[in-house]
């Protein structure tokens, strides 16, 4: 098991970003989290911290049920379309997914005591889905010097053609022997050359055809002392499932050369369950101002992959195409996500509005990826987890929000501001993320209706392949979201 995973990591340093899981980039991938809540908390951006009675303090302050009234009962569905335009070697390529969820589903219920200090509280139940992992990316290159052939070449260098596949290379350079990606040296049984020559101009595209999300669901509890202090408790059930196909095409451009066109495509499943808890407090420091502190402890993750590979082959002179599937590969591993801490502040100008702002601090660094509790894996993930260190910065998130009201109608707009978690060293950094949002609401006895809409948008760099053999490709991404909720308050 152990040489296998040394194997493994091997073939991550030569994949670069999109290969086999268990890197940082896959411990990031659940650290990232967004607010949940209604249609009202997106439009105020998730500003949600000291405001409370909606669903959203699930997942930013559980302090926030006490201040709720009534019991309530909401849904919330979204709209999602995710968007990544690309530069790679000076040509341009878009790619957009779109879908339709449940990103919402609140059970409160809240109970009064008027002749106690201890006014009541609220308990209940809360769906949110928190992180979604939509996404397809197109990389498309006309002229390309080189190929990515030249890291199997790398990997299987000093290994005998006879163990290529035997010693632990079946999803990489083993794909690549069985193709004529790779072939020996003249008089060598250990040395390799690329079946497209070194330095060779190609034409290349490369996609990324991802789907899933990581839910939680929440478990509450929330207290009110005097309508002056309020103190919840959450505890979170996370779920999460990340699907993703990666295609690489290349096709040599020189007519003489051998090889006409390789692909080389993976297929990835994660899997899996983790839980954490949040505690918090929101006090009033006058009529009009409520200040809000919360404490979310680590997402405890234990994750499964399912994946596979395939290399396809053909060169000129015809004949049919060759083609060779790696064994279905299969690993249990677990992930920690770096705790984070939240500090919010409201403004309450009457009934007729409020300005709201939060910050969160994290620290990806904090992240750390372990090995499951089978008893037969041994590995330690050392150099995995000093790639978490090397790789990231701490996280300084602002959110703000304001909602005015006329009558039985309210209206809002937002924003929100996260930088970008790598290192200003790390050739993968991009710009902060920015999100703006707005919405409106109307709002009866028993029923509300909210709407929101929210776009955000950041650049971001990332490597087809090994960064010693390629340039990076440039992405500019964005997403919109249209979310809308219906509530019931008996």
């Amino acid at each position: 098991m152990k040489e296998l995973r040394t194997s493994i990591a091997v073939c991550l340093l030569a994949l670069g970003t999109a290969t086999l899981a268990q890197n940082e980039d896959d411990a990031l991938r659940y650290s990232i989290t967004m607010p949940g809540g209604t249609a009202r908390a997106w439009g105020l951006a998730g500003a949600m911290g000291a405001v409370g009675a909606d669903p959203a303090a699930a997942t930013i302050n559980p302090a926030g049920f006490g201040l709720y009234n009534t019991s309530e009962f909401s849904l919330t569905l979204g709209l999602e379309s995710n968007t990544a335009k690309a530069a790679f070697y000076s040509t341009a390529a878009s790619a957009s997914r779109q879908r339709m969820s449940v990103n919402n589903l609140g059970l409160v219920f809240s109970y009064r005591k008027n002749n106690s200090d201890w006014r009541g509280g609220t308990f209940g139940v809360s769906y949110d889905r928190q992180a979604s992992f939509q996404r397809k990316e197109l990389a498309s290159a006309d002229r390309v010097p080189g190929t990515f052939l030249d890291q199997f070449v790398l990997e299987a260098n000093g290994i005998p053609y006879t163990d290529l596949e035997n010693g632990g290379l079946p999803f990489t350079a083993g794909l690549a022997w069985y193709t004529y990606g790779i072939d020996t040296m003249p008089g060598s049984t250990d040395q390799y050359l690329p079946g497209i020559p070194s330095g060779s101009d190609t034409r290349q595209q490369h996609t990324i055809d991802a789907s899933g999300r990581m839910g939680t669901t929440s478990l509450f509890y929330a207290t009110n002392y005097k309508d002056k202090l309020y103190i919840g408790f959450g505890l979170g059930l996370t779920g999460t499932r990340y699907e993703r196909y990666t295609t690489h095409d290349e096709r040599v451009l020189d007519e003489n050369a051998d090889m006409r066109t390789v692909r080389y495509k993976e297929d990835l499943l994660t899997t899996g369950n983790g839980l954490n808890v949040k505690l918090g407090v929101i006090g009033r420091a006058g009529p009009r101002v409520r200040l809000g502190a919360a404490f979310h402890s680590p997402v405890w993750l234990l994750l499964s992959d399912a994946y596979s590979y395939t290399m396809t082959t053909s060169f000129n002179g015809g004949g049919d195409p060759l083609e060779e599937v790696s064994p279905d590969g299969t690993f249990s591993y677990r992930v920690t996500t770096p705790w984070s801490a939240v500090l919010s502040a409201v403004y309450q100008a009457g009934k007729y509005g409020l300005v709201s702002v939060d910050y969160t601090y994290s620290d990806p660094r904090n992240a750390r990826l372990r090995a499951s509790r089978d008893f037969l894996d041994e590995y330690d993930y050392a150099s995995e987890n000093g790639a978490i260190k090397d790789s990231f910065s701490p996280s300084h998130t602002v959110r703000a929000g304001t909602e005015w009201r006329a009558g039985s109608w309210y209206f809002r707009v937002g924003g929100a501001w996260r930088p970008d978690p790598y290192t200003k060293a790390d050739t993968r950094r991009g710009t902060s993320y920015r999100q703006y949002t707005g919405g409106l609401g109307y709002r009866v006895t028993h029923w509300s209706f909210d709407l929101a809409g929210a776009y955000g948008l950041r650049d971001g760099k990332y490597y087809t392949y090994s960064p010693a053999l390629v340039a990076p490709v440039s992405a500019s991404y964005t997403d919109l979201r249209v979310l809308l909720t219906v509530a019931w308050r008996p």
